[in-house]
């Protein structure tokens, strides 16, 4: 019999599946561990069918893949609807507070009801005040032996030593847009190639923020559309078509934010014509489609000179600089 397949859900990942192959409900593993990544990432996902590994009815039968997903208590825990599985959230507040961590030490020794083990997902841990750190630390100190905890986190380091310490670390992968144009293209056969290749290059490497922003991200396509617009202009050195585009753009106060994301992307495109030439990974342009035709005579120099522009015009608007005057000069200097 070959080797048992843990997570078929789950894309990469081999770390993870690394720790958890033997199964979460074993007694090997720690009793907390931190899940790092970008919103999408997939920590949520992980976290599920870890707990769902661990209480699998079939979990020690090497017949079946880890979890099953079939039985009963699969289909309670990747479905949402287990009691073993408790999620502690900050709701609409900017922090996780130590209202919210009061949840975990009050029901901390209650035994599981379904299983022989109960989980905690702490969502937005790096959000977690320091008050509410320190009193979740009492909890993953020495918590009862049938007890998990995940903590779900975009950043790791935003959490105490103390907290990291007790928890080993997992860093949810991050996949190359290549990858992620491949994978959307299975999920989406009849896909907009170009409404693909934008979700693939802004999703930071997480395949459900690709998923998101191919379905929804209007706003992240017109932001693509635009940078794109912009470096064509700058690199062709027309200084009149230049200022009368980047008037159409974003550029009131309220649209600073848009407005950076934008100059930031026009910089990542930059920086592809500068990495094609020298072999290296494209995060802008498809790799399938390479630079455009009009980027392959542009010298080293150029782009390096026109980086610097875009990086200057966006921490002026960061530094509260009009945004008007900010792209005025940069057509005027580009």
């Amino acid at each position: 019999m070959g080797e048992r397949n843990v997570f078929p859900t789950l894309l990469g990942n081999e770390p993870l599946r690394r720790v958890f192959s033997s199964g979460a409900g074993d007694g090997k593993t720690a009793h907390a561990y931190i899940l790092e990544g970008p919103v999408g990432s997939g920590r949520h996902t992980a976290a599920r069918l870890i707990a769902a590994a661990g209480l699998c009815e079939h979990r020690d039968d090497p017949a079946y893949p880890m979890p099953c997903g079939t039985c009963l208590s699969c289909r309670k825990i990747l479905g949402g609807s287990s009691v073993d599985v408790l999620t502690v959230s900050r709701t609409e507040r900017a922090t996780l507070g130590i209202e919210q961590i009061r949840t975990v030490k009050e029901t901390l020794y209650v035994t599981p009801n379904d299983g022989e083990r109960k989980f905690y997902f702490i969502e937005d841990a790096h959000l977690m005040t320091p008050q509410a750190q320190n009193a979740l630390l009492l909890s993953l100190e020495e918590p009862p032996p049938y007890v998990l905890f995940f903590l779900l986190c975009e950043d790791a380091s935003l959490l105490l030593e103390t907290i990291r310490s007790r928890a080993p670390t997992i860093r949810m992968e991050r996949f190359q847009p290549a990858f992620i144009e491949e994978w959307l293209e299975k999920q989406h056969p009849a896909a907009d190639r170009e409404r693909l290749v934008t979700a693939a290059h802004l999703a930071g490497g997480a395949l459900g923020m690709a998923e998101t922003l191919y379905r929804d991200g209007d706003d992240a396509l017109e932001n693509y559309r635009n940078a794109a617009e912009l470096v064509r202009l700058l690199l062709a050195g027309r200084r009149s078509e230049t200022a009368a585009f980047l008037t159409t753009l974003p550029l009131q106060t309220k649209d600073r934010m848009r407005l950076r994301q934008i100059l930031a992307l026009a910089r990542w495109a930059l920086r592809d014509i500068v990495a094609e030439k020298r072999g290296g990974t494209l995060l802008f342009y498809s790799a399938k489609d390479g630079i455009p035709p009009y980027a392959k005579k542009i010298s080293l120099r150029r782009c390096a000179d026109l980086i610097a522009k875009l990086t200057r015009a966006e921490e002026d608007i960061a530094a509260n600089v009009t945004p008007s005057l900010v792209m005025t000069a940069l057509a005027a200097n580009a």
